[in-house]
């Protein structure tokens, strides 16, 4: 019995005309505001990104327009440049596939010189989308051989694991159109090994994973076996309350409850898939619900109900058409009106079945997704062997095989000796490593205690004992003549600039707000303090993580501590802007301004004791630091640290 296999990609519904407005969406009068105020470039051009996306799935043209802006805020080569090309790509991406795949494949290739795990990210993205276009205009070998060589390989490179398992996923639903059930089973048990080993329990992507898992076992005809991942989809899907992934449980619940011929569960599950599906405007879940409803009556024997459902199943692939569809509908109301007696709807049917595409052609796209696939399972040597076998040159094939043999014997034990050299000095290195780590620790840690102490004993000692000669003399002052009473006053002002510059350096030595108040507001303290009536200091910090060892939020203060230091006593900048922010075990630092850049290649340069620190201090958060300045063109500087606390050897 032949299976319908919906294709999935991403539908971007254009919204046009005096329904929807700029003026009427508060999301993006809220980002215009801070257009307007902004006078940094960089930020500028991020939030031109955020409105283009915000707008792609709702006005292409709007997307267009705002993604285009962004480009004179940006320059040429940059890393900015890149996500511009990016947003510009993904507001073509609904309505014209060409400049939209010419777009991605600039954005990579302006990104491709930046090695941070934000551009790798982006240049996955970049070529999974350029893959999913191929896929809509029918090339699914395109989109797997991207998959694989391309979207997988970068998103490993930036440990993004869930769009490491996302690409996992797009294969296995590859193989499922081409009827490769077992294989494609493969790629989702794989994607769920993936999230669940990188603590991805709770997450939409891993529910997504047991669905097309347990969709795989029904296919399989082991409708049995998808009991257990659809429980534990339905589990994640509740517990997130995401709402979104209930129209394809309920599509494969019903699936597997017709497999088992428990009708009557499975028209309930079926209806409630579809009503889900319609509320959330979703055509492509309801037609694949309506297919199923097709396929549970077909097994029920009610053909005319059969035939309705797969009439309503005609008439959504008529609006999104994808060839592999249309197939399969039009071969299955064929054979539906034929098996009603309706002979010559049934071969008009099959006409139209015949001039979309023939047997052969599926046969052979089919075949050349799993010939590609295997491309990157089977040894290079195991094809020659094939090219040899054919030829039937058997005397040449074994003397060919045993010089393999011998070849390779020599060469594993060269790779074994190798290996083992490799190893040794890997961990020669990472022992060096620890004790420079644990060093830079010691020196970091007693570097605090000596700031407490010096901190404390300014503040408890020198700074009592000046609150007491500010006492006396304003005691001694009122027993003096008018002259001398008002020199006497003038030395207790002095005395009480003096406690409170006093008082000033404690804090900075051991800030207070970071103990009582948290990273947070010590950080908002730490930048209101910095700015003047020379100087603006603007700052966003976003989803700081406050569940941190206390050591760790001190070396962040520390480095934006110095960050700031060093752009205000040698950039000469009027405009400083701070950005921190925090995602699962990362914590990220940007800091611009405007000043006059650092020195040229060719000039003298001494790095100072600050900026030690700061490389100390990155250097044992396992992060790294990237640096973009040149001479009287301004400073950007990011910053990447870990913050889980546990530090790998």
């Amino acid at each position: 019995m032949k299976t319908f296999i919906i294709i999935s990609f991403l539908i971007l519904n254009s919204i046009t005309g005096d329904d929807v407005s700029l003026q009427q969406d508060p999301y993006t009068d809220s980002l215009l505001k801070v257009l307007g105020t902004s006078e940094q470039d960089s930020t500028r051009a991020h939030i031109l990104f955020m409105l283009s996306d915000h707008w792609a799935d709702r006005d292409s043209a709007q997307a267009v327009d705002f993604a285009k802006r962004s480009f004179q805020y940006t320059t040429d080569k940059s890393y900015q440049r890149g996500l511009a090309h990016f947003y510009l790509a993904g507001a073509y991406y609904s309505f014209d596939r060409g400049i939209s795949q010419q777009e991605y494949m600039e954005a990579d290739k302006l990104l491709a010189p930046f090695t941070t795990t934000a551009a790798l990210q982006y240049r996955s993205r970049a070529w999974h989308n350029y893959g999913a276009l191929d896929q809509q205009m029918d090339d699914s070998r395109s989109f797997v051989d991207i998959l694989l060589t391309k979207a997988i390989p970068f998103a490993q490179a930036a440990g993004d694991v869930e769009r490491v398992a996302w690409n996992y996923m797009d294969l296995g639903a590859v193989f499922m159109n081409y009827k490769d059930y077992v294989k494609a089973g493969e790629y989702y048990k794989k994607a769920i090994e993936i999230l669940l080993n990188n603590q991805y329990n709770n997450t939409p992507v891993l529910a997504e994973c047991y669905i097309n898992q347990a969709k795989a076992y029904t296919l399989q005809e082991h409708a049995d076996s998808a009991n257990a991942p659809l429980q534990a989809a339905y589990h994640i899907l509740t517990a997130v309350n995401d709402s979104s992934y209930l129209p394809l449980y309920y599509q494969i619940r019903g699936m597997s409850y017709t497999r088992m011929h428990r009708w009557n569960e499975a028209l309930e599950a079926l209806e409630k898939g579809l009503t889900l599906a319609s509320e959330q405007h979703r055509p492509y879940d309801a037609m694949s619900i309506q297919y199923e409803l097709y396929e549970m009556y077909k097994r029920q024997g009610k053909l005319d109900k059969a035939k309705l459902a797969l009439e309503a199943v005609y008439k959504v692939y008529e609006e999104y058409p994808i060839a592999q569809n249309g197939r399969m509908i039009l071969y299955e109301l064929a054979q539906t009106e034929a098996a009603l007696g309706n002979h010559p709807a049934a071969f008009k049917r099959l006409m139209a079945y015949t001039q979309l595409s023939d047997s052969f052609f599926t046969q052979k796209t089919g075949k050349e997704i799993v010939e590609l696939e295997a491309k990157y399972q089977m040894a290079a040597h195991e094809k020659k062997l094939l090219q040899l076998q054919n030829r039937n040159q058997v005397q040449q094939l074994l003397l060919y095989f045993g010089g393999i043999v011998v070849a390779l014997s020599a060469a594993f034990f060269v790779y074994v000796y190798q290996q083992r050299k490799k190893r040794e000095r890997q961990r020669m290195y990472a022992l060096q490593q620890d004790q420079e780590i644990q060093i830079a620790r010691a020196q970091l840690e007693g570097e605090e205690r000596e700031r407490k102490r010096l901190a404390r004993d300014l503040h408890d000692g020198l700074g009592g004992m000046l609150a007491g000669v500010k006492l006396n003399l304003s005691a001694v002052s009122h027993s003096k003549e008018d002259s001398q009473q008002e020199d006497l006053e003038k030395v207790i002002g002095q005395l009480d600039d003096s406690v409170r510059e006093l008082r000033r350096i404690a804090r900075n030595m051991m800030p207070e707000a970071l103990l009582r108040s948290g990273l947070k507001r010590a950080l908002e303290e730490l930048c209101r303090s910095m700015g003047n009536k020379h100087l603006r200091v603007d700052y966003a910090l976003l989803n700081l993580p406050e569940n941190i060892p206390h050591s760790e939020k001190v070396d962040i203060y520390r480095i934006v501590q110095e960050l700031l230091a060093n752009a205000v006593r040698h950039s000469g900048a009027t405009d400083i802007f701070l950005q921190c922010s925090g995602r699962d075990n990362r914590f990220y630092i940007t800091i611009e301004d405007n000043g006059k850049g650092m020195p040229g290649p060719d000039e003298p340069y001494e790095e100072g004791l600050g900026w030690t620190n700061i490389r100390s201090r990155v250097h044992y958060l396992q992060g790294k630091i990237e640096v973009d300045a040149r001479p009287e063109q301004g400073t950007i500087i990011n910053i990447e640290i870990n913050v889980t606390g546990e530090k790998a050897l």
